[in-house]
């Protein structure tokens, strides 16, 4: 056996051998996936609608599933038909928030209620983030302390005083400055509706950081989200016994052949 042949089957057995268990070791642990599912159309996404949180896949959709971080159902989303599927979505843990004019849509076929569409609100300048805050000390809020609109770039939408004064399970969080019900929440299950009449989809210029922050809170499931499932560990395979014993007498081998040539 020639010293070539020793070198370079040596490497080779041990490549062989380490090599896959170094790479996957390497690996980092496989993330869970989240997208963001759109159920309707939207001229505003990504970090022109949610800033930095993420990073989400977007897909268009209004059917959530396991991995759909949050379901934005906006002004032109189909509806009709979804109650028991979103139901059950929120009992598992998912998010939906809505838009202009069609909270009152949303939370009708989700709960089987009746509630006819609120009065007008607002100048329409997109900003999400509401301009008053209501029930400060709510668990959201103190989670997320975030400005509010100015006077002047509020939203618009539907005003969902009805909605919030019939439904015990809703609590209002944010008003317009003439006082319009705007943004409610109700817990369900695991999961949380976000009630909010806001024109979020619009891509205007006036869309604040705040507005930003905001979104990304709903999205995130602000004080309701449950705690991140932990990223899946990667197992690192370990050594047959046969493959320890091979690599053992090679190693003898060559520590054999180093002796002769010294002596």
């Amino acid at each position: 056996m020639s010293k070539k042949y020793i070198r370079g089957g040596l490497s080779g057995v041990v490549g062989r051998l380490f090599a896959p268990a170094i790479l996957v070791a390497m690996l980092p642990g496989t993330a869970f996936a989240q997208e963001i599912m759109f159920c309707g159309s939207t001229s505003r996404s990504g970090s022109a609608l949610y800033g930095a949180a993420g990073p989400y896949t977007e897909v268009d959709s209004c059917t959530p599933t396991a991995s759909t971080q949050a379901l934005l159902v906006s002004r032109n989303g189909s509806v009709a038909g979804n109650g028991a599927d979103w139901l059950a979505y929120l009992n598992g843990g998912g998010v939906i928030i809505t838009e202009w004019r069609n909270s009152y849509a949303v939370y009708n076929e989700i709960y089987g209620t009746a509630y006819p569409d609120g009065n007008f609100y607002g100048n329409c300048t997109d900003n999400a983030m509401p301009q008053v805050k209501v029930n400060p000390s709510h668990p959201f809020w103190q989670a997320n302390p975030i400005n509010v609109t100015p006077s002047g770039q509020a939203s618009c939408g539907s005003d969902m005083s009805a909605l919030t004064s019939g439904e015990a399970a809703v609590t209002v969080l944010g008003e317009s400055l003439d006082g319009a019900d705007m943004f409610a929440v109700r817990p369900q299950g695991d999961g949380v509706l976000f009630l909010l009449e806001a024109d979020w989809q619009d891509n205007e210029s006036g869309f604040t950081a705040d507005s930003e922050l905001f979104m990304a809170a709903l999205i995130e499931g602000g004080a309701f989200a449950s705690p991140a499932p932990p990223a899946t560990p990667v197992a690192v395979p370990t050594m047959a016994t046969w493959a320890l014993a091979l690599l053992s007498g090679l190693l003898a081998l060559v520590g054999l052949r180093r002796v002769r040539r010294e002596y």
